[in-house]
């Protein structure tokens, strides 16, 4: 579903300068062409999923910064963060009950999955692991730094290199660093194998 809306969502090269927007309130908006006030509310769902660009702000699951608050954004792998972190942060936007070790168990299951991707990696999921996207907003908060992380679909939004390049664009032209994360999921499941190698 999510590659057959791409090619019309398609972003022009460099960096944004009006606003660029997916999520699952704008698609329900946009299917039921509801009035004005209740279009306003259908987007709330755009909470448990959406990416935004703008000149002024960027926007991952209806959470938005500033741009000029912005301090840094730190590249991921594509498959990595979909099956770790973005995973946690979409499981966090659901209204799901909480139990004792979910998180554990999650990565537990993620680092596991990974392990055995990295293990296999060769032909078309070694050039997946190599696909980076801007997954994490570094932010001045009211009293300490933050991280504004992409969900399930932000990322699978950025898989498209326009959308990503796009982000990065927008990023360098507001004089935000772009780097690539020191927690990356894939270079651990990396050094988890070499270690099991050596063994």
């Amino acid at each position: 579903m999510v590659t057959s809306v791409l090619p019309r969502l398609r972003l022009p090269a460099g960096p944004v300068s009006g606003r660029w927007s997916a999520g699952i309130g704008d698609a329900v908006a946009g299917l039921t062409r509801a009035p004005a006030p209740l279009s306003n509310v259908l987007r709330l769902l755009n909470h448990v999923g959406s990416l935004g660009i703008s000149a002024d702000a960027v926007e991952f699951d209806g959470d938005t910064v500033d741009w000029a608050d912005v301090k840094s954004v730190e590249t991921h792998s594509l498959v990595g963060y979909l099956l770790s972190d973005a995973l946690d942060a979409q499981i966090g936007k659901l209204p799901l009950p909480r139990f004792p070790g979910r998180g554990l168990l999650l990565d537990l299951a993620s680092d596991a999955v990974l392990t055995a991707l990295v293990a296999a990696a060769g032909g078309t999921v070694g050039g997946l692991l190599d696909v980076r996207i801007p997954a994490e907003v570094n932010y001045r908060g009211m009293i300490r730094n933050r991280t504004l992380s992409a969900g399930v679909l932000a990322t699978l939004l950025m898989a498209d290199p326009a959308v990503r390049d796009a982000l990065i664009a927008t990023a360098q032209a507001h004089g935000v660093p772009v780097r690539r994360a020191d927690d990356d999921a894939i270079d651990a499941a990396e050094r988890r194998v070499r270690r099991w190698k050596d063994r």
